[in-house]
């Protein structure tokens, strides 16, 4: 599966397992590449993922930065919003707020996303990062369900 197959973002609905398989082709020269997420379960339940804190993702103060763990989580929110997409449909994020409840400076992140709603224009994604157990941060994701064309689906 190239990114081509899996579509501009990535796959949708029954092509999850087959993307996650081929993950590190649909991420290869992305910010979630860069990054080095790891997604390692899509279910109807959630999305989980890992991202190593190393060197590529610490400001200069030595802790994780905050807009990499919210790429982290970001990311995890479009893959559990990818799995719910009707034939069709595509999406775009449109607003997430990010906590930032503690620092981390090494190790792996571990994070869950859960889709809190499904409406006809919108999904909105919860998704809960953590680090040896310790919450980190939590983010609310929303985003716009597209029609074929990219606008707003007005039957999704």
């Amino acid at each position: 599966m190239t990114r081509e197959d899996a579509g501009l973002e990535g796959p949708t609905g029954g092509r999850m397992a087959d993307a996650v398989r081929s993950q590190d082709v649909i991420f290869k020269d992305t910010f979630p590449g860069m990054l080095g997420v790891k997604i390692t379960a899509v279910t109807d339940a959630a999305t989980t993922g890992e991202m190593q804190v190393g060197p590529n993702v610490r400001h200069p103060g030595g802790s994780a930065h905050g807009g990499a763990i919210a790429g982290f989580g970001d990311t995890l929110a479009a893959w559990a919003t990818m799995a719910r997409l009707r034939d069709g449909e595509g999406f775009t994020t449109i607003e997430f707020k990010s906590n930032f409840v503690s620092g981390v400076t090494d190790g792996l992140l571990t994070g869950e996303a859960t889709v809190a709603h499904r409406g006809k224009r919108t999904i909105v994604v919860e998704v809960r990062i953590s680090a040896a157990g310790k919450l980190i941060a939590i983010m609310i994701v929303t985003q716009a369900v597209l029609g074929g064309r990219g606008e707003i689906s007005p039957d999704a």
